[in-house]
């Protein structure tokens, strides 16, 4: 009788599977006394949370999209404001047009097309931009000029939504970075079920029945029904395999 062990093509929701009806199996009984079974039991355990953590984690930037619409926004409202001042430079009324040059002024120290720029400077230099329109003195020119100050308002607060979707996309990146990818982790609880575990409840069960044979025949007949599935499936697979191939080299 062969030792009962995972099948190499197992996907990696089968062993997720396995692995977590084996510690709900194994959970059901107090196994203080087995020292090597426990630490066996706590090891899959850390590592079956490890494999359910990486499930359905998304290589790509889930805010790349949502960064580019609200881009957009913000490019639209910056070149708004941008003209708003401009129009306003040519105003009749000396005061107001001197207020606009004043304006424009510091929008050349800042870059005018700072929305060109990558989303971290653009930030940045925006942000610094509407740090000096808050000073008293530019506060009190732009409340002259018509439209601008209406513009400022929706400048100020596309920046902080770019800024929130931009920030969260960087923690979105790294927590994804830590992530191990399921597909590796798969092995790793695979391993522990295969080397550790089953192994050892086959032999105890044969040793020490009355302890240890209930709780394997639970086992073996979920690995089991699992791995006919898995047979299964690896059959059809090479079935559609040599049909691929003959047809090519009929054709």
């Amino acid at each position: 009788m062969m030792t009962l062990q995972i099948l190499s093509h197992a996907d990696t929701n089968e062993i997720g599977s396995i692995a977590n009806n084996t510690i709900q199996e194994l959970q059901k009984n107090d196994w203080s006394t087995d020292v090597y079974l426990g630490t066996s039991l706590s090891k899959l355990k850390i590592e079956a949370d490890v494999l359910t953590a990486a499930v359905g984690v998304i290589r790509k930037n889930d805010f790349t999209e949502m960064l580019m619409v609200q881009d957009a926004i913000f490019d639209q409202v910056f070149i708004g404001m941008k003209q708003f001042v401009t129009a306003n430079t040519y105003s009749l009324d000396k005061d107001k047009a001197n207020n606009a040059d004043r304006i424009w002024a510091i929008f050349e120290a800042h870059d005018v097309n700072l929305y060109r720029l990558g989303y971290e400077q653009q930030i940045f230099l925006c942000q610094s931009l509407l740090n000096e329109f808050d000073k008293p003195i530019n506060k009190t020119a732009i409340a002259s000029l018509d439209g601008v100050p209406d513009q400022l308002v929706l400048l100020k607060t596309h920046n902080d939504t770019l800024r929130t979707i931009f920030q969260e996309s960087k923690i979105d990146e790294a927590a994804k970075a830590d992530s191990i990818a399921a597909s590796s982790q798969k092995h790793v609880v695979r391993h522990i079920l295969n080397n550790d575990i089953l192994p050892y409840m086959e032999v105890m069960s044969k040793a020490k029945p009355e302890i240890y044979a209930a709780s394997f025949n639970v086992l073996s007949e979920y690995v089991t029904s699992i791995n006919i599935k898995v047979r299964a499936r690896k059959s059809r697979n090479e079935n559609l395999e040599e049909e691929i191939i003959s047809e090519e080299t009929n054709n």
